[in-house]
């Protein structure tokens, strides 16, 4: 089931990129061009959502014992792999706001598709009773 929301969220996701795209007069040869990006970058959207509420609670480092009497604290590996997907992210929709004419591309980064910050996240957290 977690499988088929994943899939609804990256589809919703790809429906509204599309659509700024196609509303933008973005042609069709550009648009088949940007298919594989806009498909991972909708998945990502998805990710991230899911990694946020993750993390959201986690601390931001954690403790290790790697045996042998090695032990200390690391960065919590939660957060290195939401940071890793959320440049993947990044980039890919820079590639897509790239082909965006200039009036068209505040209304594409309007914050409904714009996943919070880890840090955001954290502000979050703590703003909440």
């Amino acid at each position: 089931m977690a499988e088929a929301d994943l899939k609804a969220r990256a589809d919703a996701e790809h429906d509204r990129i599309t659509a700024i795209l196609n509303d933008a007069g973005i042609s069709e040869r550009r648009m088949q061009t940007l298919a594989p990006i806009i498909e991972n970058v909708s998945w990502m959207r998805a990710k991230l959502d899911d990694s946020r509420q993750l993390i959201k609670n986690s601390n931001i480092v954690v403790p290790y014992d790697n045996g042998g009497g090695q032990k200390g604290i690391r960065e919590n590996p939660a957060f290195k792999g939401y940071e890793a997907l959320w440049k993947a992210y990044m980039q890919g929709m820079n590639r897509i706001l790239d082909t965006l004419p200039p009036e068209e591309i505040q209304e594409a980064v309007a914050p409904d598709i714009r996943p919070q910050t880890v840090l955001d996240t954290i502000r979050n957290k703590h703003n909440k009773p």
